[in-house]
């Protein structure tokens, strides 16, 4: 069996939930779980921060808005809310990558939405 077919058949996920439970989040803290980011945002040609194209030396990935070590450990959001749409951007690898990265306000706004 192929490792695709395995984790499509033992990938339970988490049910749309944004935090992790208290023995999801424990078991994290022993071990970071995987990114799975490579396949996303395929139709986003302009970086997040700079609103330029990719260049041959400085080409386009995702990145996180909420780094996915600070959102498991000190906010416990699940990898699936870290590895979707609400949190990825496109970003040149260098220099933008880490501009596009929210300041500790921004992502307790992102993740604590007030109402108004």
């Amino acid at each position: 069996m192929c490792y695709d077919s395995f984790m499509t058949q033992t990938n339970i996920g988490f049910d749309g939930r944004k935090f992790l439970t208290d023995a999801e989040h424990q078991t994290y803290l022993r071990r970071m779980p995987v990114r799975y980011v490579n396949n996303k945002l395929k139709g986003v040609d302009v970086c997040y921060v700079c609103g330029y194209i990719a260049q041959e030396n400085n080409p386009l990935q995702v990145a996180h808005k909420v780094p996915f070590g600070v959102g498991i450990i000190k906010y416990r959001l699940t990898p699936e809310w870290l590895d979707s749409e609400h949190n990825l951007v496109k970003a040149h690898r260098k220099i933008c990558n880490k501009l596009a990265e929210l300041t500790e306000e921004d992502i307790s706004a992102l993740v604590h939405p007030t109402s108004n």
